[in-house]
Protein backbone atom coordinates (compact mmCIF):
# COMPACT_ATOMS: atom_id res chain seq x y z
CA UNK A 1 0.00 0.00 0.00
CA UNK A 2 1.31 3.46 -0.58
CA UNK A 3 1.90 5.57 2.05
CA UNK A 4 0.71 9.22 1.89
CA UNK A 5 1.57 11.05 5.08
CA UNK A 6 -0.02 14.07 6.15
CA UNK A 7 2.38 16.46 5.04
CA UNK A 8 4.04 19.36 7.12
CA UNK A 9 2.68 21.98 4.70
CA UNK A 10 -1.10 20.30 5.17
CA UNK A 11 -0.92 19.86 9.28
CA UNK A 12 0.41 23.85 9.35
CA UNK A 13 -2.46 24.83 7.28
CA UNK A 14 -5.18 22.85 9.55
CA UNK A 15 -3.35 23.95 12.82
CA UNK A 16 -3.74 28.10 11.50
CA UNK A 17 -7.34 27.18 10.46
CA UNK A 18 -8.11 25.83 13.93
CA UNK A 19 -8.68 28.99 15.86
CA UNK A 20 -12.47 28.84 17.17
CA UNK A 21 -12.82 27.57 20.69
CA UNK A 22 -14.53 24.25 18.82
CA UNK A 23 -11.35 23.58 16.88
CA UNK A 24 -8.94 24.69 20.66
CA UNK A 25 -11.13 21.42 22.02
CA UNK A 26 -9.67 18.93 19.33
CA UNK A 27 -6.59 19.81 19.51
CA UNK A 28 -6.43 19.61 22.88
CA UNK A 29 -6.95 15.60 22.44
CA UNK A 30 -5.38 14.70 19.27
CA UNK A 31 -3.24 16.12 16.21
CA UNK A 32 -4.18 15.67 12.59
CA UNK A 33 -1.40 13.60 11.87
CA UNK A 34 -2.45 11.31 15.12
CA UNK A 35 -5.52 9.57 13.36
CA UNK A 36 -5.71 7.23 10.44
CA UNK A 37 -4.61 8.73 7.16
CA UNK A 38 -8.09 8.30 5.09
CA UNK A 39 -5.86 8.20 1.94
CA UNK A 40 -4.14 4.94 3.13
CA UNK A 41 -7.12 3.76 4.47
CA UNK A 42 -9.53 4.29 2.07
CA UNK A 43 -9.98 2.42 -1.37
CA UNK A 44 -9.95 4.92 -4.17
CA UNK A 45 -13.50 6.41 -5.15
CA UNK A 46 -15.33 4.78 -8.30
CA UNK A 47 -14.46 5.05 -11.36
CA UNK A 48 -16.70 6.08 -13.90
CA UNK A 49 -18.64 3.24 -15.91
CA UNK A 50 -17.78 1.24 -13.23
CA UNK A 51 -20.60 -1.24 -11.43
CA UNK A 52 -19.63 1.05 -7.79
CA UNK A 53 -20.39 3.99 -9.87
CA UNK A 54 -23.71 3.18 -11.28
CA UNK A 55 -24.46 2.35 -8.08
CA UNK A 56 -23.69 6.04 -6.82
CA UNK A 57 -25.57 7.41 -9.65
CA UNK A 58 -29.09 5.43 -8.83
CA UNK A 59 -28.88 6.46 -5.03
CA UNK A 60 -28.09 10.37 -6.42
CA UNK A 61 -31.67 10.13 -8.01
CA UNK A 62 -33.38 8.41 -5.65
CA UNK A 63 -32.28 10.71 -3.15
CA UNK A 64 -33.18 13.75 -5.27
CA UNK A 65 -36.90 12.17 -5.29
CA UNK A 66 -37.03 12.59 -1.67
CA UNK A 67 -36.29 16.28 -1.27
CA UNK A 68 -39.60 17.51 -1.10
CA UNK A 69 -41.11 14.69 1.62
CA UNK A 70 -40.70 14.99 5.09
CA UNK A 71 -37.32 12.78 4.82
CA UNK A 72 -35.88 15.88 2.69
CA UNK A 73 -36.92 18.63 4.86
CA UNK A 74 -35.17 16.45 7.90
CA UNK A 75 -31.73 16.08 5.00
CA UNK A 76 -31.89 20.01 4.81
CA UNK A 77 -31.89 20.72 8.84
CA UNK A 78 -28.91 17.62 8.54
CA UNK A 79 -26.76 20.16 6.66
CA UNK A 80 -25.77 22.38 9.39
CA UNK A 81 -22.08 21.08 9.97
CA UNK A 82 -21.28 22.99 13.54
CA UNK A 83 -21.10 21.23 16.37
CA UNK A 84 -24.45 22.81 17.49
CA UNK A 85 -25.87 21.38 14.36
CA UNK A 86 -24.64 17.72 15.32
CA UNK A 87 -25.92 18.31 19.25
CA UNK A 88 -29.40 19.17 17.84
CA UNK A 89 -29.80 15.84 15.56
CA UNK A 90 -28.55 13.52 17.71
CA UNK A 91 -30.35 15.05 21.12
CA UNK A 92 -33.61 13.53 20.20
CA UNK A 93 -32.45 9.57 19.49
CA UNK A 94 -29.64 10.13 22.73
CA UNK A 95 -32.76 10.96 24.89
CA UNK A 96 -31.87 14.20 26.40
CA UNK A 97 -30.61 17.56 24.80
CA UNK A 98 -27.25 18.69 24.10
CA UNK A 99 -26.19 22.07 24.28
CA UNK A 100 -23.19 23.98 25.62
CA UNK A 101 -25.57 25.65 28.62
CA UNK A 102 -27.48 22.34 29.88
CA UNK A 103 -24.49 19.66 28.74
CA UNK A 104 -21.06 21.23 28.20
CA UNK A 105 -19.38 18.09 28.80
CA UNK A 106 -21.20 15.99 26.04
CA UNK A 107 -21.36 18.94 23.54
CA UNK A 108 -17.18 19.33 23.78
CA UNK A 109 -17.25 16.16 23.75
CA UNK A 110 -19.38 16.26 20.64
CA UNK A 111 -17.07 19.17 19.04
CA UNK A 112 -14.29 17.33 19.46
CA UNK A 113 -15.60 14.09 17.76
CA UNK A 114 -16.87 16.28 14.51
CA UNK A 115 -13.31 18.08 14.00
CA UNK A 116 -11.46 14.91 14.45
CA UNK A 117 -13.60 12.55 12.19
CA UNK A 118 -15.01 14.91 9.99
CA UNK A 119 -12.07 17.50 9.40
CA UNK A 120 -8.70 16.12 10.60
CA UNK A 121 -9.76 12.21 9.39
CA UNK A 122 -10.62 12.93 5.48
CA UNK A 123 -8.87 16.18 4.77
CA UNK A 124 -6.23 14.11 3.20
CA UNK A 125 -8.36 12.16 0.68
CA UNK A 126 -10.39 14.85 -0.09
CA UNK A 127 -7.49 17.04 -1.18
CA UNK A 128 -5.50 14.13 -2.93
CA UNK A 129 -8.93 12.96 -4.85
CA UNK A 130 -10.31 15.98 -5.43
CA UNK A 131 -13.78 13.89 -6.44
CA UNK A 132 -16.58 16.29 -8.16
CA UNK A 133 -19.47 15.91 -6.40
CA UNK A 134 -22.62 14.91 -7.99
CA UNK A 135 -24.61 18.21 -7.68
CA UNK A 136 -21.71 19.60 -9.69
CA UNK A 137 -21.29 16.23 -12.31
CA UNK A 138 -25.14 16.57 -13.24
CA UNK A 139 -25.11 20.52 -13.13
CA UNK A 140 -28.09 20.39 -10.43
CA UNK A 141 -29.40 21.79 -7.53
CA UNK A 142 -29.16 21.05 -3.90
CA UNK A 143 -31.12 21.26 -0.77
CA UNK A 144 -29.42 24.68 0.67
CA UNK A 145 -28.38 26.55 -2.55
CA UNK A 146 -26.06 29.07 -0.13
CA UNK A 147 -23.73 26.02 0.28
CA UNK A 148 -23.24 24.80 -3.11
CA UNK A 149 -20.38 27.50 -4.05
CA UNK A 150 -18.02 26.94 -1.33
CA UNK A 151 -18.85 22.86 -1.56
CA UNK A 152 -18.41 22.68 -5.27
CA UNK A 153 -14.58 23.91 -4.48
CA UNK A 154 -13.60 20.89 -2.51
CA UNK A 155 -13.70 16.90 -2.94
CA UNK A 156 -16.36 15.01 -2.37
CA UNK A 157 -14.51 11.79 -0.99
CA UNK A 158 -14.93 10.65 1.64
CA UNK A 159 -18.16 12.70 3.30
CA UNK A 160 -16.41 14.82 6.38
CA UNK A 161 -20.02 15.56 7.54
CA UNK A 162 -21.29 12.30 7.28
CA UNK A 163 -17.57 11.00 8.73
CA UNK A 164 -18.05 13.78 11.99
CA UNK A 165 -21.89 13.02 12.19
CA UNK A 166 -21.16 8.99 12.66
CA UNK A 167 -18.26 9.75 15.03
CA UNK A 168 -20.57 11.25 17.52
CA UNK A 169 -23.14 8.42 17.04
CA UNK A 170 -20.66 5.51 17.81
CA UNK A 171 -19.16 7.59 21.12
CA UNK A 172 -22.86 8.36 21.99
CA UNK A 173 -24.07 5.07 21.78
CA UNK A 174 -21.19 3.89 23.81
CA UNK A 175 -22.34 6.59 26.48
CA UNK A 176 -26.07 5.61 26.57
CA UNK A 177 -26.26 1.79 25.22
CA UNK A 178 -30.25 2.00 26.10
CA UNK A 179 -30.39 3.84 23.09
CA UNK A 180 -27.92 2.67 20.99
CA UNK A 181 -30.02 0.79 17.93
CA UNK A 182 -31.95 4.49 17.90
CA UNK A 183 -28.56 6.49 17.60
CA UNK A 184 -26.38 4.36 15.76
CA UNK A 185 -29.70 4.59 13.11
CA UNK A 186 -30.20 8.20 13.02
CA UNK A 187 -25.75 8.65 12.64
CA UNK A 188 -26.14 6.22 9.38
CA UNK A 189 -29.43 8.65 8.51
CA UNK A 190 -27.58 11.60 9.05
CA UNK A 191 -25.02 10.67 6.51
CA UNK A 192 -27.79 9.46 3.96
CA UNK A 193 -29.21 13.11 4.56
CA UNK A 194 -26.02 14.01 1.97
CA UNK A 195 -27.08 12.09 -0.59
CA UNK A 196 -30.55 13.38 -0.92
CA UNK A 197 -29.73 16.89 -0.69
CA UNK A 198 -26.97 16.14 -3.71
CA UNK A 199 -23.38 16.85 -2.02
CA UNK A 200 -22.51 13.62 -1.71
CA UNK A 201 -22.48 10.14 -3.46
CA UNK A 202 -23.13 7.48 -1.93
CA UNK A 203 -19.35 5.60 -1.59
CA UNK A 204 -18.49 8.70 -0.28
CA UNK A 205 -21.05 8.28 2.51
CA UNK A 206 -19.93 4.82 2.95
CA UNK A 207 -15.98 5.70 3.22
CA UNK A 208 -17.26 8.59 6.06
CA UNK A 209 -18.82 5.58 8.00
CA UNK A 210 -15.32 3.83 7.63
CA UNK A 211 -13.32 6.86 8.56
CA UNK A 212 -15.74 7.77 11.31
CA UNK A 213 -14.62 3.98 13.18
CA UNK A 214 -11.02 4.54 12.50
CA UNK A 215 -10.69 7.65 14.18
CA UNK A 216 -13.25 6.77 17.12
CA UNK A 217 -10.92 3.71 17.79
CA UNK A 218 -8.06 6.18 18.03
CA UNK A 219 -9.20 8.97 19.77
CA UNK A 220 -9.87 6.16 22.70
CA UNK A 221 -5.84 5.64 22.76
CA UNK A 222 -5.56 9.36 23.50
CA UNK A 223 -6.22 10.01 27.36
CA UNK A 224 -7.00 13.38 26.67
CA UNK A 225 -9.74 11.76 25.21
CA UNK A 226 -10.42 9.81 27.87
CA UNK A 227 -10.85 12.00 30.28
CA UNK A 228 -13.10 14.04 28.04
CA UNK A 229 -15.43 11.41 27.41
CA UNK A 230 -15.23 10.25 31.24
CA UNK A 231 -16.48 13.81 32.06
CA UNK A 232 -19.04 13.03 29.49
CA UNK A 233 -20.33 10.10 31.04
CA UNK A 234 -20.94 11.21 34.24
CA UNK A 235 -22.42 14.43 33.49
CA UNK A 236 -24.91 11.63 31.60
CA UNK A 237 -24.75 9.50 34.64
CA UNK A 238 -26.42 12.03 36.36
CA UNK A 239 -29.19 13.11 34.19
CA UNK A 240 -29.93 9.39 34.13
CA UNK A 241 -30.37 9.64 38.01
CA UNK A 242 -32.45 12.67 37.73
CA UNK A 243 -34.62 10.77 35.54
CA UNK A 244 -34.18 13.29 32.16
CA UNK A 245 -32.81 10.74 29.96
CA UNK A 246 -35.99 9.19 27.86
CA UNK A 247 -35.67 5.47 26.09
CA UNK A 248 -35.86 5.90 22.62
CA UNK A 249 -36.65 3.45 20.46
CA UNK A 250 -36.33 2.54 16.92
CA UNK A 251 -39.49 3.61 14.51
CA UNK A 252 -40.03 1.90 11.64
Amino acid sequence: MLKHPFSSLLIATLLLMATSAQAQDVKSVIRPDEVPSSLNVLETPPAERSARFVYDQYRYYWGRAMRDTPRGAQALEDCDCSAAGDARAFSPAFGVTIDKESTPELFKLVSILQDASGWYGTTEAKEYYKRTRPFVYFNDGTCKPSDEEELSKNGSYPSGHTAGGFAVALVLAEINPDNQDTILRRGIAFGESRVICGYHWQSDVDAGYLIAAGVVARLHASEAFQKQLAAAKQEFAELKRQGKVKVVKVER
